[in-house]
C-alpha cells in the first residue's frame, strides 16, 4: 500500500487525458507514474498504472509490475524492484538516501516507452510545536449509566485537541500524518470494538495555513504517536491546486513526467510526538 493514498487519491485525474481530441492522441500503452519520494524514508512509493477514460466513474487502470524503474542520483542509478502485484516499486538497499536539495531523476521504461522525470528534495517543515503532548485518558463511568459514560466521553473529546502548529511564512502547501509509533495495540476500548482495526494512521488534506488541529480523543490505543509535518514539493502542489478545475472546460493536468502521465514529487518533514495514557488512579 502506498504510504498516503488517503488524500493522494485525487491523483486519478492523471490517468487520463480529459479532451476528447487528447484521448485520441495518448498510445495504447502509455502509461502513468506516481512517484513519491520522502526525505528520511525509504522508497517504497513509486507506482506504475496504465490509463483509463476520466468518463468511467472507477479506475479502471491496471497496476504494471514489469516495468524497468531507475532512480538516479548525482548520476548514480539505483535499480528499483517490484514490492508486490499493485504497481508498487522500492529500493531494497541501504546505499541510497534522500536529504534535502537532493535532486532526483526518475525513468520508467515499459512497452518500448521510455518515461522520465526529475524533482528536488524541498526544505523540512520548521517550527512544529504540539499544544500537548500527552493526553489522559479517563476510566469510563460503567456502573452509573449511559448518560453518564456519554457526558465522559463528550469531555474527553473536548480535552483532548491537539494543534499542530510549524512556520509558514511563504504560504507553501504542507500536509499532517498522525500515526502510532508501535505496530502492537494497547486498546483503550474493549476488545470487540477495535478488532476489526490495524495501526492507527490519520492524513490530513494539504493545507497553505500553518496550523491543523486533530482529536486525540479519536484514538483507540494508548502509547505513542508521531506527528509529521510534511513541505509538499512543487509538482505536487500544481497538481492539488489543479484538482478543481470545471469538468465542462476539462484540461490535461500539470504533469512533469516527460513521454507519459503522472507526477514525481518529493517531500521532507519534521517530527513531533505525544503520548496517550491511562489517568493515574
Amino acid at each position: 500500500m502506498t504510504k498516503y493514498t488517503l488524500y493522494f487519491s485525487f491523483i486519478v485525474l492523471l490517468f487520463c487525458a480529459c479532451e476528447e481530441e487528447n484521448l485520441n492522441n495518448i498510445a495504447a500503452n502509455q502509461f502513468v507514474v506516481e512517484g513519491f519520494i520522502y526525505a528520511g524514508e525509504p522508497i517504497d512509493d513509486i507506482r506504475i498504472k496504465t490509463t483509463f477514460p476520466l468518463a468511467q466513474e472507477e479506475d479502471t487502470s491496471v497496476p504494471i509490475n514489469d516495468a524497468e524503474v531507475t532512480l538516479i542520483k548525482n548520476g548514480q542509478r539505483y535499480t528499483l524492484i517490484p514490492s508486490g502485484n499493485e504497481g508498487f516499486y522500492n529500493y531494497p538497499n541501504e546505499d541510497l538516501s534522500v536529504n534535502t536539495n537532493d535532486v532526483f531523476q526518475l525513468e520508467v521504461v515499459h512497452n518500448g516507452i521510455t518515461a522520465t522525470a526529475e524533482t528536488t528534495v524541498p526544505t523540512p517543515t520548521v517550527g512544529l510545536e504540539l499544544s500537548q503532548d500527552s493526553i489522559k485518558v479517563p476510566p469510563l463511568p460503567f456502573s452509573e449509566g449511559r448518560d453518564s459514560i456519554v457526558a465522559a466521553i463528550g469531555r474527553f473529546l473536548r480535552a483532548s485537541s491537539i494543534l499542530a502548529t510549524w512556520d509558514n511564512p511563504n504560504e507553501d502547501l504542507y500536509f499532517m500524518v498522525v500515526e502510532s509509533v508501535k505496530d502492537t495495540l494497547d486498546p483503550i476500548f474493549p476488545g470487540q470494538v477495535i478488532e476489526a482495526l490495524a495501526r492507527f494512521r490519520f492524513v490530513s488534506e494539504p493545507t497553505d495555513e500553518n496550523m491543523l488541529n486533530f482529536l486525540g480523543g479519536t484514538l483507540v490505543s494508548y502509547g505513542t504517536y508521531a506527528v509529521k509535518v510534511y513541505h509538499i514539493n512543487q509538482e505536487y502542489a500544481a497538481l492539488y491546486e489543479n484538482r478543481n478545475q470545471d469538468s465542462r472546460d476539462l484540461n490535461e493536468p500539470p504533469t512533469n513526467i516527460q513521454n507519459a502521465l503522472g507526477v514525481f514529487s518529493a517531500f521532507n518533514s519534521q517530527e513531533a510526538f505525544f503520548e496517550v495514557a491511562r489517568t493515574p488512579r
